[in-house]
């Protein structure tokens, strides 16, 4: 199992945390999601074996979150934000 700390982005507007981890825990490979209030994030438990990186990554995408900084997979694809 393998931890990622994550931030709710919140560019165009606000977002329900609840209803965010909700939707991540109903993902295969997703153990346990816990809130995060002091940083607006959620702490998301995962099997990487299950949620590869990309995967990992397309879900924090769809549900709205993303990775803290010291928290981005390795592995992960480049960001072509260059």
């Amino acid at each position: 199992m393998k931890t990622i700390h994550t931030i709710l982005r919140q560019d165009f507007g606000v977002l329900d945390p609840n209803m965010v981890r909700t939707q991540i825990l109903a993902t295969a490979g997703v153990r346990a999601v816990e809130l995060e209030p002091a940083h607006n994030g959620l702490a998301i438990e995962y099997d990487a074996e299950i949620l590869t990186p990309p995967k990992l990554l397309d879900l924090l995408c769809l549900c709205g979150v993303y990775p803290a900084p010291q928290d981005l997979p390795s592995d992960a694809p480049a960001s072509d934000d260059g």
